[in-house]
């Protein structure tokens, strides 16, 4: 058994070729999706597999239509997928308020899911692997350098719980005294309480994170505060 050998069984369009094609789309994809899931995103690990699974069958369909009867375009079938995706990546972004949008990451990821998906379809495995690597890295880890470049500049996002609604009148004013602005505020539970709340809060000021959550926990009235991202 040659290293040729292997190599034509699984570019040839045979059960196993086609169950390898799958089974790597759905593992590739579900790396992804375990870290999306870990990260408390709208899809996970099952949506990003079946993403990607789905996108495997129409290349390996367009593939056995062109092989067996010389008639379809792969390509044209894999067209399709990319821009019907657009349905799942809307159902995961989420607007909030004036100016919050949440779950871009999550569409990109699922658009980039079925790229793979196609990819392993059409048995092209170096790109797709080398395309998972590169997508956990940008997903799992350039969140940390994007936040800290940001962060210092950019908004970012509070959880704040107050003893009354008075309270948090008072860390409106210890944000503005640490020479930052107040935007979307988010009341939750009973709001005519107005004991717990998501803040949004612009960095003018250019603090680290820790100096800013200590001096806003150290408010009268403040019971806790949290970096929520």
């Amino acid at each position: 058994m040659s290293i040729e050998w292997i190599g034509d069984s699984i570019n040839d369009l045979s059960v196993v070729s086609m169950a390898l094609r799958m089974v790597l789309s759905m593992v590739c994809s579900g790396v992804i999706g375990l870290e999306r899931g870990r990260a408390n995103q709208p899809a996970g690990m099952r949506t990003y597999m079946l993403v990607s699974f789905g996108a495997s069958i129409v290349m390996i369909t367009g593939d056995y239509l062109f092989n067996k009867y010389g008639t379809g375009d792969p390509a044209r079938l894999g067209a399709q997928v990319v821009s019907g995706i657009g349905f799942l990546g809307a159902g995961s972004i989420v607007v909030s308020g004036k100016s919050r949008i949440r779950g871009l990451t999550t569409a990109a990821g699922l658009w980039t899911s079925a790229c793979i998906g196609l990819v392993m379809g059409i048995g092209f495995f170096e790109c797709g692997i080398a395309a998972t690597a590169a997508m956990y890295i940008i997903i799992g880890y350039f969140k940390k350098v994007e936040d800290r470049i940001t962060f210092y500049d950019g908004w970012f996002t509070i959880y704040v719980s107050v003893e009354d609604a008075s309270s948090l009148a008072n860390l409106y004013d210890g944000i503005k005294e640490l020479g930052m602005k107040t935007g979307e505020v988010q009341i939750l539970g009973k709001k005519h309480e107005c004991k717990e709340a998501l803040v949004s809060v612009r960095n003018d000021a250019h603090k680290e994170r820790g100096e800013i959550l200590s001096a806003l926990d150290s408010i009268g009235g403040v019971v806790a505060v949290r970096y929520i991202s």
